[in-house]
């Protein structure tokens, strides 16, 4: 019986996963694919759900480190929730859902905050994402574009998790005083630590 070198373990294991995808991609409801990625037991309804490990719920099991295991300009719609920050290439994943997904497509996702014991506490984190950060994936021309990373993402908001008491001066409740808690808010989170939990972006697709 032929013995199988480890390379092509991997390359057997990489198309099995592939078609996997294409067959749920195949059996999606109508055109519009969603995928949840590093979903753990929290899928979202409606969406593929990826990761890298066995567990309830999850639709296809990868290496997400190693790319997406889907063809190119088929996705509709990505999310995911704390998941960002365990992938040690940033530049890689962003491109990668680039290149899935289609013209438009709708792209969230939720990180920790870089100024929150939440980035820090687990150990299993490997990158940190911020709000400036994301401009090296638009189309903008600056000295950030003459790293040809080749995305065109456009930034549809930024949205901050204030954690107590801070949360309390971001409430609509008090949408009166924002001429002054505003621009206190800025300086905390900025300057503060443990004044924002967590950030929760939306991005657009522009092909």
């Amino acid at each position: 019986m032929a013995i199988l070198s480890h390379k092509t373990q991997e390359n057997v294991i990489l198309q099995m996963v592939r078609y996997t995808a294409n067959e749920l991609i195949n059996k999606s409801a109508g055109d519009k694919v969603f995928v949840d990625l590093g979903c753990g037991t929290r899928k979202r309804p409606g969406c593929i759900g990826v990761d890298n490990v066995k567990l309830d719920g999850i639709d296809i099991i990868c290496n997400i480190e190693e790319g997406l295991p889907f063809d190119d300009e088929t996705i509709s719609g990505v999310f995911s929730n704390f998941f960002f920050e365990h992938i040690s290439n940033t530049i890689f994943l962003f491109k990668e859902i680039y290149r899935v997904c289609k013209n438009g497509a709708i792209v969230e996702f939720r990180v920790p905050y870089y100024q929150s014991v939440t980035q820090y506490k687990d150990p299993t984190h490997k990158a940190i994402i911020v709000p400036e950060m994301l401009r090296y994936f638009t189309d903008d021309k600056w000295y950030g574009s003459d790293y040809k990373i080749n995305t065109n993402f456009k930034i549809l908001g930024v949205k901050y998790d204030y954690l107590p008491p801070f949360h309390l001066f971001a409430s609509n409740k008090v949408f009166f005083l924002w001429p002054i808690t505003y621009p206190l808010l800025l300086f905390a989170r900025r300057f503060l630590w443990n004044v924002v939990h967590s950030i929760s972006i939306k991005l657009q697709v522009i092909k």
